[in-house]
């Protein structure tokens, strides 16, 4: 499956939230409504693969970009090395918490031109999101 692009760019606080909303439905779902295809795709025998949200709230598990510079941040490399040798509810809950760290990373990058004062309500708004590890511990662990 080839990535999809981030076409047109966010311009607007609120369109980076968007983008920042889809990713991060996406993760959600591919650690919590279909873990068991996320597990599947995870085959540590394949190399460094990453867990992409996209801004349409769909998930992937591929290889990073190839273009140097990326055009986005990349998420954590290699999520599949541990998947067979830690106890599976840690296992997603690392992978929870590199997303988490992977979206806002994402959404701090897409609003680095913006200065303070505009920043600011993007700051706010992620802030009241629950984090994808937050709503793993609550649906898988608990």
């Amino acid at each position: 499956m080839e990535m999809p692009s981030i076409s047109p760019t966010p311009r607007t606080v609120e369109e980076i939230f968007k983008d920042f909303s889809g990713r991060r439905i996406g993760i959600v779902r591919a650690l919590t409504e279909e873990v068991d295809d996320f597990y599947a795709f995870c085959d540590p025998e394949k190399e460094n693969l990453c867990l992409y949200g996209h801004p349409n709230s769909t998930w992937e598990v591929t290889l990073p970009a190839e273009e140097v510079p990326p055009e986005l941040p990349e998420p954590a490399l290699g999520i599949n090395f541990a998947r067979d040798g830690m106890n599976r509810k840690d296992w997603l809950s690392l992978v929870a918490v590199h997303s988490d760290s992977w979206l806002l990373s994402v959404a701090f990058y897409l609003g680095a031109r913006f200065n303070g004062n505009e920043r600011f309500p993007k700051i706010q708004h992620q802030a009241e999101v629950v984090k994808a590890l937050q709503l793993l511990t609550v649906t898988i662990i608990a």
